[in-house]
């Protein structure tokens, strides 16, 4: 009967092996070195790799296993903790849907349930007068359409936080995003008229609307961009970070200075005025 050569001369435990007759033979007997004499160093090398590519097999299905349970896990507990305690409802992805299509709804506080993606709509004038926070949510998509909505204030964490403000005296409160990847477009007139911070990885503020973004616009964020577009749009504007992007083309915009301490600044000098 031919030896099994597992290298280095070293006993092995708990592990059975099945010959070609059929035999069991167990692998915690003495092993020759498979480079003595009659040893096959090329079975080992075999042996070894047939191993590495086993490892390798399942550890790449142990990441897709992790991946397939967050979706299943949000999916599973979006009901219980959206629908059910009907803050909104589910999509089939497990993000909790908060629509406020008619004028005047949602007038209390929103808040996103914890750990799963979270999306409010606010179409309806009026609507959504009082605060949204998605801070415990894994992710937040906020969106107000309506004239005059999204008018208490707005917080939110995560992975990212995207806050769109698309009609007049839109999104009138404060505004604080510390998720890794904010985005704040203020592109209406009268949007955004208080406080803006946010940190986290990247931000991106743009205030288009005339006299949007008419508070201080501040940015702790390692990247941080800030377009002031629209007629008198921002306030004072302060960043720091590691690169700091600030543009004011819109007409007296920026009229209460910009101060940048950033590693890198760019567009407006690093003046504090």
């Amino acid at each position: 009967m031919p030896l099994l050569a597992f290298g280095c001369g070293l006993a092995r435990g708990g592990l059975s092996l099945d010959t070609d007759g059929g035999t069991r033979v167990a692998a915690d007997a003495t092993v020759h070195d498979a480079s003595g004499p009659g040893g096959d160093a090329s079975v080992t090398k075999d042996a070894e790799r047939e191993a590495t590519e086993s490892d390798a097999e399942a550890g790449e299905a142990s990441r897709l296993d992790a991946g397939d349970a967050q979706v299943l896990d949000a999916s599973g507990v979006c009901p219980s903790v959206c629908a059910e305690a009907g803050i909104g409802t589910c999509d089939p992805g497990g993000t909790c849907a908060v629509d406020c299509t008619a004028a005047g709804t949602c007038t209390g506080p929103i808040v996103c349930p914890a750990g799963i993606p979270c999306a409010v709509t606010c179409t309806g004038a009026g609507s959504c007068t009082s605060t949204i926070n998605c801070n415990a949510a894994s992710s937040c998509i906020i969106q107000c359409v309506g004239a005059g909505s999204c008018t208490g204030g707005i917080a939110c964490s995560g992975s990212e936080c995207s806050i769109g403000c698309a009609a007049a005296g839109t999104c009138t409160g404060p505004i604080a995003c510390d998720a890794s990847s904010c985005d704040i477009h203020c592109d209406n007139p009268d949007s955004c008229t208080q406080t803006i911070s946010c940190s986290g990885n990247t931000c991106a503020v743009r205030c288009a609307g005339a006299r949007a973004c008419a508070g201080d616009v501040s940015s702790s964020a390692a990247a941080t961009t800030i377009s002031c577009t629209g007629m008198s749009s921002c306030g004072r504007v302060t960043c720091s970070g590691t690169s700091c992007s600030v543009s004011c083309t819109g007409p007296e915009s920026c009229k209460s200075g910009v101060c940048c301490d950033a590693g890198s600044c760019t567009g407006m000098p690093p003046a504090c005025q």
